[in-house]
């Protein structure tokens, strides 16, 4: 979710599987034992459920190789399987998710159905970042599933800063009598820190990055005090003894990082800001019971022990992926994170 991202002159990134490769990575999304061939796969779907008649294109609203891009691939080789039509993944990020977002909106039906992989960007910050979107993330579109949750981890130079606690992190930031200054590469991670800045009550300014793995760079090199950095950056890092976490953004601890407490758990039990990972269909143009198919798809391929795995490797959060669970995200981080952002100064002139 990189508001600072600019639109590449060639946004697609695409894979065609052929129905025998489709077939041979089955197992790897824990769909082992579908039949082979076009008339068991409808058979076993049922008389009901539609055989997609074209393709999918699935648009990232952000850059390849990042969480949103590998979950838009998992999961477009599962809706592949199932649809029996290739997958089409194209990335189109900037403009904190906006350009994909419209460019999904506005693209014709055409050869294929229209997807947008984005998410608390998109569907509910932007509404009051911007003061005019370019559509209406609730009319336009129709929710399939959440695809997972990712925290941000609040991240210190350990030889720049020698504190290993929130505790000893603010006496200190108090003590200093300076402005800290605090990076953040996406809407999310801003958040999380103008959140904890209004909560603790510390003197901090924001320091915009392009991207995550600047904002990585710049922290290792010494050039700002803490980072609420996404968990696929932050992991590594952490890991490697590069950066130390202090806190975790979310409710609860994350398995990935079991020893690291949440800002809640250290005296601020309101603290909860977690950015989430979705997939929506274009409403003009999917039909609801392609829709409806997609949506059942998803959520079988990510709540298999298969795809709960591949989240929890890339450091992300299983999640309830039913549409209506999706509404009600939007509906609350809309309203939530809107409180936030006017109060940070966040919106746009």
């Amino acid at each position: 979710m990189n508001r600072h991202s600019a639109p590449v002159a060639n946004p697609e990134s695409r894979f065609l599987l052929s129905r025998r490769e489709l077939l041979r990575r089955a197992g790897a999304l824990g769909l082992l034992g579908l039949p082979a061939g076009r008339a068991a796969l409808a058979q076993q779907a049922g008389a009901s459920e539609p055989r997609l008649d074209k393709q999918v294109r699935i648009v990232v609203a952000y850059g390849a190789g990042g969480a949103s891009d590998s979950l838009a691939r998992y999961v477009g080789e599962a809706i592949a399987l199932r649809g029996g039509k290739p997958a089409i993944v194209e990335n189109r990020p900037g403009a904190d998710g906006n350009i994909a977002a419209e460019f999904v909106v506005r693209a014709p039906s055409g050869d294929a159905y229209n997807l947008l992989v984005s998410g608390s960007s998109t569907h509910a910050a932007n509404a009051t970042i911007y003061r005019k979107l370019g559509y209406d993330p609730e009319a336009d579109f129709t929710p399939l599933a959440t695809l997972a949750t990712t925290p941000y981890a609040m991240l210190v130079n350990p030889r720049r800063i020698a504190q290993d606690s929130i505790a000893g992190f603010l006496d200190w930031a108090k003590k200093s009598g300076q402005p800290l200054s605090f990076a953040s590469a996406n809407v999310g991670g801003r958040i999380a820190g103008e959140r904890f800045k209004q909560l603790s009550g510390i003197n901090a300014v924001n320091v915009p990055y392009k991207s995550s793995a600047q904002a990585m760079t710049d922290l290792i090199g010494g050039q700002f005090d803490y980072y609420f950095c996404d968990m696929v950056t932050a992991l590594p890092q952490v890991r490697a003894g590069a950066v130390r976490a202090l806190a975790l953004s979310s409710a609860q601890r994350v398995a990935t990082l079991p020893e690291v407490p949440t800002v809640a758990e250290l005296g601020y039990p309101d603290f909860d800001v977690s950015s989430w990972i979705a997939m929506w269909s274009a409403t003009a143009t999917t039909p609801p019971p392609v829709s409806a198919a997609l949506s059942r798809w998803i959520g079988e391929a990510l709540q298999a022990p298969a795809g709960q795995e591949f989240l929890v490797k890339k450091g992300l959060v299983p999640t309830p992926v039913s549409p209506d669970y999706l509404r009600r995200l939007q509906a609350r981080d809309t309203r939530e994170w809107g409180k936030i952002i006017v109060e940070a100064g966040m919106r746009q002139p």
